[in-house]
């Protein structure tokens, strides 16, 4: 019997092979959507679950007074936590920066190598790496310690067993390798490929160091809210309470918020309590890919249902012959069960061809059916399966089997007015998916081109961003190197600053500066004499920094007009400010220049104060070098600044990028949903006319008698064409009017993610 009802539904498929053809395809389309972004949305929720272990570990963050938020916490704060609270089983503190690459040596073969992270000798024992050689137990015990990947130790030193062998670092001091671990296999928010004790951890370790992240493992599974309850009260006591001068509870009373606050680690990719997220974006795509797998259903549904009068006679007969209407309706579902395994079959084929393009563009590796997940992405499929099959077919399946015999075989083949409301109310709904994907896809395409016109307040053209390694280079030799590099043909000015605009990891913390016995939270810059030349930032008031004594030893500043106005002043000169416990050292404030964009659209721009020198009681360092260049054969310029750097930091290869084309990179994530989000809606709205298109020629196809009495009676084609496309006109366009409040209401929610955006 399944056998005769499987060919039976061949049969028929065959019989209406265009109809099938339309139905299977448009279904096929949405379901290779929707399961792109279900293996997206499984990727980002697998960070930091590739061990149990990790249920345990949370990230510790400090807000302050004024209730800025630091990820970068003191040194010291991991010894106090696992000291004194009794939850915490163990903490360790890390050096920031994963993306910074950093050259590693063994005789004669150097590399630069990402994912590089000092740490004290516990980090093995809170995150649970495995150690597949070496020492299991203690492998950051000795102070010149270092644990590498399996990867590093293959790059380095090939098929030769690495333990005991010694790695230089930064061509300054040597570590030896004792372990070699496995790298995870699932994504991680921190990309670690090596581990090393720094040689520098001793004199770091003040609490005037703010340069690590800290995290600490409980000793058994609890919430984070009581991990941050316990750790803010040590936190408050050993730190704040002398200052405060009254209990934590009185403290907790007054309102104020400063203090500790964890995050777990799971959730610090896609769920942090502060800062940015990519789950917006995954969300918007999730919702986008599900309203197409929607109008791919209901596609399908209406179709079922428009052609299903051809099949009356056939479930008359039937019924005639003793079929149950249980038995048709099973009869007809099993027909749609057919016909959505046969797409989702069709999907998977797109989804293989789709992926590397989908890898490519968010630079990621997704593959279907991935170790990591492959049962629970199977569980999923056949979920969304279910559903699809019982959103596109049930109805229709309802409908078929419900045809009364006595009116089909008298020849009344018709559906009635209920079947035609909701065959009118699966069109609106899906020209509304279609026009509210217009309507995204036009709002979208307005904010980006809106970001990329925008004034930033400076200009990146012709800027060379060169990563020096060496903080030698940054500090010390600057000037050496500065007047070599202007030596070049065509190299205009020179400059260096810690926070370089357009880079993706920014340090974004602020600091107290004192101004007229008032503290006020403003971002410390570190520059040269001319970075604001290099970068055309222009001057609004008093001038620009000199080669003078005060401007080059920390003793005058610059600041931004945000900063200004947060400070209350209007003109620059005469004005004194203080970095925070420094108030032997006043700057005076020389210059206000204006407003540029450092950190992108989506975050308003920071009040900044810029500085020369490190002699005000704060040392800042880092950042990049930055070289003007003139117009002319770039090519060769850019080689001889190669060459030249050969002998500034030999050994080390060069980093270099163009500063316009970093800050564009900050769009990135916008620009790949633009282009996703034109190709669902493209996509939407063809499935739609398609269906329209079926539907219609269904239909004139049921009225062609009509049609001939009309032309005999002197009817013309567009006399014909407004009958038949009127009530189709009318739907399309109730369809728009309840789209357009829902995409404006859509279009303003993601809008509120950017501090610069259009109306």
């Amino acid at each position: 019997m399944l056998k005769n009802y499987i060919k039976f539904t061949f049969r028929t498929l065959w019989k209406n092979k265009g109809y099938a053809a339309i139905n299977i395809l448009g279904l096929s389309v949405g379901l290779t959507s929707f399961l792109v972004i279900l293996l997206y949305l499984n990727y980002e929720l697998s960070y930091d679950r590739w061990d149990p272990g990790l249920e345990k570990v949370f990230k510790v963050s400090i807000r302050d007074a004024d209730d800025d938020i630091s990820p970068n916490t003191q040194a010291p704060l991991a010894a106090l936590l696992r000291d004194n609270a009794s939850q915490i089983e163990s903490a360790t503190k890390i050096s920031t920066d994963v993306t910074f690459e950093i050259p590693l040596s063994v005789e004669d073969k150097v590399i630069s190598q990402s994912g590089a992270i000092s740490a004290d000798s516990l980090f093995f024992q809170v995150f649970p790496y495995k150690i597949i050689d070496g020492d299991p137990l203690t492998p950051l015990h000795k102070p010149n310690a270092m644990v590498i990947s399996a990867a590093i130790a293959t790059k380095l030193f090939g098929q030769e067993n690495p333990i005991g062998k010694t790695i230089k670092v930064f061509n300054s001091f040597e570590r030896e390798v004792t372990a070699v671990m496995e790298h995870p296999q699932g994504p991680t928010h921190l990309d670690i490929q090596m581990v090393y004790r720094s040689p520098y951890e001793t004199d770091n370790y003040h609490w005037g160091n703010w340069s690590y992240y800290t995290y600490v493992k409980t000793k058994s599974l609890i919430r984070g809210e009581e991990v941050e309850s316990a750790i803010d009260r040590i936190y408050y006591t050993d730190r704040l309470m002398k200052d405060k001068n009254m209990t934590y509870e009185a403290f907790r009373t007054s309102g104020s918020q400063e203090g500790l606050f964890v995050d777990a680690v799971h959730d610090i990719h896609n769920f942090p309590k502060y800062g940015n997220s990519n789950m917006a974006n995954i969300s918007i795509l999730l919702v986008l890919a599900i309203l197409l797998l929607f109008a791919g259903a209901v596609n399908f549904s209406n179709l079922s249902i428009a052609s299903s009068l051809k099949r009356a006679k056939e479930v008359g007969v039937k019924k005639v012959l003793g079929f149950s209407q249980a038995r048709l309706f099973w009869q007809f579902m099993g027909e749609i069960v057919i016909q959505c395994l046969i797409a989702l079959g069709i999907a998977i084929l797109l989804l293989h061809i789709a992926l590397p393009y989908f890898n490519r563009e968010f630079q990621i590796s997704l593959r279907l059916f991935d170790a990591q997940f492959s049962w629970g992405l199977v569980t999923q499929v056949i979920a969304c399966l279910v559903v699809v099959t019982l959103l596109s077919g049930l109805y229709p399946a309802v409908f078929l089997s419900r045809y009364n015999t006595t009116k089909v075989l008298k020849g009344d083949y018709s559906s009635g007015k209920q079947g035609a409301t909701l065959r009118n109310g699966l069109i609106v709904i899906q020209f509304v998916v279609a026009a509210f994907f217009i309507i995204g896809i036009v709002i979208v395409d307005r904010q980006l081109n809106y970001m990329q016109q925008f004034d930033k307040g400076f200009s990146g053209e012709q800027v060379l961003r060169i990563q020096a390694l060496m903080m030698q280079t940054r500090e010390d030799n600057f000037e050496q190197v500065k007047n070599s590099l202007l030596s070049i043909s065509g190299v205009q000015t020179v400059a260096k600053t810690t926070k370089v605009p357009g880079d993706q990891f920014s340090d974004t913390s602020t600091m107290n500066f004192k101004h007229n016995g008032e503290l006020h939270r403003l971002g410390s810059v570190k520059v040269s004499k001319d970075y604001f030349e290099t970068l055309d930032i222009k001057l609004i008031d008093g001038r620009l920094f000199t080669d003078s004594y005060n401007d080059q030893h920390t003793r005058s500043a610059i600041i931004n007009e945000t900063a200004a106005m947060k400070l209350g002043l209007q003109h620059a000169g005469g004005t004194y400010i203080t970095y925070p416990d420094c108030d032997s050292i006043p700057m005076e404030v020389v210059g206000i220049v204006k407003d540029f964009n450092v950190l992108g659209l989506e975050q308003q721009i920071q009040p900044a104060v810029f500085t020369i020198g490190n002699d005000a009681c704060m040392f800042q360092s880092g950042g990049a070098i930055l070289v003007k260049l003139a117009d002319g054969d770039i090519g060769k310029q850019v080689t001889a600044i190669e060459n030249l750097w050969k002998r500034v930091e030999p050994g080390f290869g060069i980093r270099l990028s163009f500063l316009d084309e970093n800050f564009h990179q900050l769009f990135s994530s916008h620009l790949r949903l633009q282009r996703i989000v034109a190709f669902f809606g493209f996509t939407a709205i063809a499935i739609a006319v398609i269906g329209l298109f079926a539907l219609t020629a269904f239909l004139i196809g049921r009225r062609t008698k009509e049609i001939s009495i009309r032309k005999i009676l002197g009817a013309n084609a567009t006399d014909l064409g407004l009958l038949l496309g009127k009530d189709f006109m009318r739907l399309i366009a109730f369809a728009v009017v309840v789209a357009i409040p829902l995409g404006w209401w859509a279009a303003d929610v993601w809008l509120q993610n950017f501090a610069y955006r259009i109306s």
